[in-house]
C-alpha cells in the first residue's frame, strides 16, 4: 500500500476557532450553521458569517465541510433543502449528514455536492460502507468503536474515502443509537440537544442491592488520544483525520491542530522516527482531558476506556496541600510543577473546589510565576486537607501563547511562483501561479522605455515584486526576463503586481462557486393502494415459548430475536416457527444493531437458517445488514435504528427493497401521521425503549467476567440520582445494552395512532416475563378490534395502568427539539 499523508480535519464553532484551525495547519475545517447541527450548543455560523468562513478558508487552501448531521423534520425539509443548494453555490466542499432522507434528497438537488456520511450513521462494517458508495457517498466517518483491524477491512473491502476521530471527547454509546437524553429530558441526541446524561452519576444495583463501584461515573468515558499510534493509522490507510470539538474554545482548537500537524509531517518525512515529545503530552494533557484512552483502535480496551471518578476536565498534577496560612487564611501548596497568577487550578477531593489564582505568595511576597520544589500561598473558598492533590486546569501562558497563534495576521501563507518579462518597446506581462495551480497573466498598459538615467534592474522588479504585504502569499520563487537598460516607474510595477493578485485571490475564491439552482419545490406523494387497511399488531419476543404467547393472544406477525445469537444449534427457530404454521402469521428474524466484519457471516448463516425454517424474512437494524439481506433477495423490515424520521428516509429505503419501514421512536403524533399517509410504516407502540447500546461491557468490567454468561446478567440496573432505575443487559456478543427507566405504553393512543394511517403497530417484548405477554398482547388486540368493529360505536379502551407498573407515551405528544 502507498504511504499516503492523511488530511487533517479541524473542528470550528465559531469564526475564531476555524482561524485557529488554519492557522495551525489543519487541511479540512468542519462546522455547523445554525439550526441543523450535531452540536446545537456550539457556536455555529449564519449563511453570512459561513460565507466569510469560507472564503477565508479556501484562500488559504484549506476545505470546509458543513455538519447537517441531525435527524430532519418534514416540516425543516423544505429550508434545509434551500440551505443544500446555497451552500452548493458559494462552493462547500462537502457536507456531512446523518439522515439517510437528507442523503437522497441531496442526491437529488446538489448532484455535484460531495457529501460525507457521518458517525451518527453508525456504520462498521463493509456492507454499510457499500450502501453508501451506492448512494453516491464519498467518504464516511466509521464508529468510534471500530479496531485498526476493523478499520483496514473495510478499506482493503471498499471503495470508500475513510474518516475517523482521532482526537477529543468520546460517546460511551455507538452515535446515532442513544435516546438517552432523549428520552430522560426531551433533548435528541440524533438533533443536536445531547444533555449528556453520560457524565451523570449512577449507581448500580443487582436485585436490589447496590454494587461496589469504582467512581460513581459509570458512563463516561475518557478522552481519546491517538497521538502515540498515529503511524499505525497512516498506515492503514486512514484519509482524514478528526479531531472532535466543537464546542472547545478556540485555543483548544489551535493547540491540539498545531501537535497532530507536527507529528503527521513528522512521521511523513521520516518514518523510523515517531515520537511525541513530552512537551507535546503535556500540552494534549493541558488542554483538556478526562484522563486519555487510544479508544479501540488496540482493541477493547475495558476499564482503560473510562473515567468514572471524574467527568470533566482533569487538567494537569502541579502539587499538593501542604498547610495553611493562617495570616493570609489562605492554603499552602507544595508544587511538583508551574503555578502562575491567573492559572485555573482544582482541589481533588470529596468537596471539589476550584478557581482561579488571582494572588499567590512565596515565603510571604507576592509573586506571579512559581515552580516544581517551590510552597506558595493561594485563597480557596474551601480549606481542604494536607495531601489534597492539586490540577492546573488553565494554563494561562499557554493559552495566551496560543492566542497569538491565530490573532496575528497572515500566519498561513500560500506559495506564489511569478514571472515577468521586460522589454523595451513592449507592456510589462507578469505571470502568477500558486501551489493549486491557479494562474493568471496581467499585461500592463505601460510601454516599457530604455532609461535615460538610472535604468531598472532585475533586483528592483524583485524587490517589488515580493512585497505581498498583507496577503495570503509568498513569493517563493521569481523568475525574471529583462532588458539592460530600460526603465519600468516602481509604481507600474506595484500596480501589476495588486492587479495580479487581486485576480488570483478571485479565482482562490470565486473559482469554486457553483451555478445558481432552481428554487426547490417538494414534491406530492401519492399513498398506496391499500395504505388504509386495518393495521397489523406485531410482537417482537426472544424466545420459542414467548412466540407461541404472543400468537395465541392476537399477534398478526412475530418478530423473533434469539437470545444467543451466534448459537450453532437452530432448533430454537423451527420451534419458534411450529407455533406460527398454520396460524397465517408470519414471523421475521430479529437482527442485531450491531454487525461488524467478524460477525457478519454469522449473521448470514442464521439468515439462512431461517430461511430453511419458514422464516418470512428479516428486521434490519443495521444498513449492512440491510443490504445483504436484499442481495440475497431475503425480504426485508427496516427498523427503527435506521432512524428513519421522514418522508424522504422512508421513500428512500423503500425503494432500496423494504417492505415496510419501522418509524423513530423520537416521533410525535403529528410527524408519525405524516410519514404515514404516503408510505408503510410500523411504529412502536409499547415495551422496554433501548436507550444506548455500547460496545463496553459496563457489567462484566465492573463486576467481573464471570457474570457475562450468569441468567443473573439480566439482573441489573442503574440508578440515577432522582431514583429513576434503568436496565442494564449484556447480550451474547458482550456488548452492554441499556434500557429506558419507564416502559412505553400508547394503549391509550391507540385509536389517535390507527387514524394517523400507520400500517402496523409493534410490542417489544423482548424484556417482558412470558406471563405478562398475553396480557399485554390481548389488550393491543382488543383495542385495535374494536376500532374497526361494525357492532360497537364506542372504541374499547385499554388502560396502561392496567399493564404496565411504571410507564411513559414517550414522544408521542411533545415530540423532541
Amino acid at each position: 500500500m502507498i504511504r499516503r499523508k492523511p488530511e487533517l480535519l479541524a473542528p470550528a464553532g465559531d469564526m475564531r476557532s476555524l482561524i485557529a484551525a488554519v492557522e495551525n495547519g489543519a487541511d479540512a475545517v468542519y462546522l455547523g450553521i445554525k439550526d441543523f447541527s450535531a452540536r446545537a450548543y456550539a457556536g455555529n455560523f449564519t449563511i453570512d458569517e459561513f460565507r466569510e468562513a469560507l472564503d477565508y478558508a479556501h484562500m488559504r487552501g484549506v476545505k470546509v465541510y458543513v455538519t447537517l448531521n441531525t435527524l430532519i423534520k418534514d416540516t425543516e425539509m423544505e429550508k434545509i433543502a434551500k440551505l443544500m443548494q446555497t451552500l452548493d453555490e458559494l462552493g462547500t466542499d462537502a457536507i456531512i449528514v446523518q439522515d439517510m432522507g437528507l442523503l437522497s434528497l441531496a442526491g437529488k438537488i446538489v448532484p455535484e455536492m460531495n457529501v460525507h456520511a457521518s458517525t451518527q450513521m453508525t456504520i462498521h462494517n463493509s456492507e454499510g460502507v457499500r450502501f453508501l458508495h451506492d448512494m453516491g457517498v464519498k467518504r464516511v466517518v466509521l464508529a468510534r468503536e471500530m479496531a485498526l483491524s476493523e478499520i483496514k477491512e473495510i478499506i482493503q473491502n471498499t471503495d470508500m474515502e475513510i474518516e475517523t476521530f482521532v482526537h477529543g471527547a468520546l460517546c460511551i454509546c455507538y452515535s446515532g443509537q442513544c435516546l438517552m437524553s432523549s428520552m430522560i429530558g426531551g433533548r435528541s441526541g440524533n438533533r443536536g440537544y445531547c444533555a449528556q446524561p453520560c457524565r451523570k452519576k449512577y449507581d448500580l444495583y443487582r436485585k436490589g442491592k447496590k454494587v461496589s463501584t469504582n467512581g460513581k461515573f459509570l458512563l463516561s468515558p475518557r478522552d481519546l488520544n491517538s497521538s502515540d499510534i498515529l503511524p499505525e493509522l497512516i498506515e492503514a490507510g486512514i484519509g482524514s483525520f478528526k479531531i472532535e470539538g466543537r464546542m472547545k474554545r478556540p485555543e483548544y482548537v489551535a493547540g491540539v491542530v498545531r501537535i497532530y500537524r507536527r507529528l503527521i509531517d513528522r512521521y511523513m518525512e521520516n518514518p523510523g522516527r515517531h515520537f511525541v515529545s513530552e512537551e507535546e503530552r503535556l500540552q494534549l494533557e493541558q488542554l483538556f482531558n478526562r484522563e486519555f484512552t487510544t479508544g479501540y483502535f488496540k482493541g477493547n480496551p475495558g476499564n482503560d476506556l473510562m473515567s468514572r471518578e471524574r467527568p470533566y476536565n482533569r487538567g494537569v498534577r502541579i502539587g499538593k496541600v501542604k498547610g495553611f496560612d493562617n495570616k493570609r487564611r489562605n492554603l499552602l501548596l507544595e508544587l511538583s510543577g508551574e503555578l502562575n497568577v491567573g492559572d485555573g487550578i482544582v482541589f481533588e477531593a470529596e468537596q471539589e473546589s476550584g478557581s482561579i489564582v488571582r494572588q499567590m505568595y512565596k515565603k510571604g511576597k507576592p509573586v506571579k510565576e512559581a515552580g516544581k520544589g517551590d510552597i506558595v500561598s493561594v485563597s480557596s473558598d474551601v480549606l481542604h486537607d494536607t495531601e489534597t492533590v492539586v490540577y492546573r486546569t488553565l494554563d494561562s501562558s499557554l493559552m495566551k501563547e496560543l492566542e497569538q497563534s491565530f490573532e496575528s495576521p497572515g500566519l498561513r501563507k500560500v506559495a506564489v511562483f511569478m514571472k515577468i518579462r521586460a522589454f523595451a518597446g513592449e507592456k510589462l506581462e507578469l505571470l502568477v501561479r500558486d501551489e493549486d495551480d491557479n494562474s493568471t497573466c496581467i499585461s500592463s498598459e505601460y510601454v516599457i522605455e530604455t532609461a535615460i538615467k538610472k535604468a531598472t534592474t532585475e533586483k528592483d522588479i524583485k524587490k517589488q515584486l515580493t512585497k505581498l504585504g498583507n496577503t495570503v502569499f509568498d513569493a517563493q520563487d521569481v523568475e525574471i526576463s529583462i532588458e539592460d537598460g530600460i526603465f519600468i516607474p516602481i509604481k507600474e510595477i506595484n500596480e501589476l503586481r495588486n492587479r495580479a493578485v487581486s485576480e488570483l485571490e478571485k479565482m482562490r475564491v470565486e473559482g469554486r462557486r457553483r451555478p445558481e439552482h432552481k428554487p426547490f419545490r417538494e414534491s406530492e406523494r401519492s399513498a398506496p393502494a391499500n395504505i388504509n387497511q386495518k393495521p397489523l399488531l406485531a410482537v417482537s419476543v426472544s424466545d420459542p415459548a414467548s412466540v407461541e404467547t404472543a400468537v395465541s393472544s392476537g399477534a398478526d406477525l412475530i418478530y423473533y430475536e434469539r437470545k444467543n445469537c451466534m448459537q450453532y444449534d437452530n432448533s430454537d427457530l423451527s420451534q419458534a416457527t411450529a407455533y406460527t404454521e398454520g396460524m397465517d402469521v408470519p414471523i421475521y428474524l430479529h437482527t442485531p444493531v450491531i454487525v461488524k466484519d467478524s460477525e457478519m457471516p454469522g449473521i448470514e448463516r442464521i439468515m439462512n437458517a431461517a430461511n430453511e425454517s419458514g422464516f418470512e424474512g428479516i428486521l434490519a437494524a443495521n444498513i449492512g445488514v440491510f443490504r445483504k439481506a436484499n442481495e440475497s433477495g431475503i425480504p426485508v423490515i427496516a427498523d427503527s435504528n435506521l432512524n428513519i424520521f421522514n418522508r424522504e428516509s422512508a421513500s428512500m429505503f423503500m425503494k432500496s427493497g423494504a417492505g415496510t419501514v419501522v418509524l423513530s421512536p423520537e416521533m410525535n403524533y403529528e410527524q408519525i401521521r405524516d410519514i404515514s399517509s404516503s408510505t408503510y410504516t410500523e411504529f412502536i407502540v409499547h415495551g422496554s425503549l433501548r436507550v444506548m447500546i455500547s460496545e463496553h461491557g459496563l457489567i462484566q468490567n465492573l463486576t467481573g467476567p464471570d457474570l457475562v454468561s450468569d441468567p443473573g446478567c439480566r439482573d441489573f440496573e442503574l440508578i440515577d440520582k432522582k431514583g429513576f432505575a434503568f436496565p442494564v443487559r449484556t447480550d451474547c456478543s458482550g456488548r452492554t445494552h441499556i434500557f429506558n427507566s419507564k416502559e412505553l405504553c400508547l394503549l391509550e393512543d391507540m385509536p389517535k395512532l390507527i387514524d394517523s394511517g400507520v400500517s402496523r403497530f409493534r410490542i417489544d417484548a423482548r424484556m417482558t416475563d412470558n406471563s405478562l405477554i398475553k396480557k399485554i398482547v390481548s389488550s393491543y388486540r382488543k383495542t385495535i378490534d374494536s376500532y374497526f368493529s361494525t357492532e360497537d360505536d364506542n372504541v374499547r379502551e385499554g388502560k396502561c395502568r392496567d399493564i404496565s407498573k411504571e410507564y411513559t407515551r414517550g414522544h408521542f405528544h411533545r415530540g423532541v427539539l
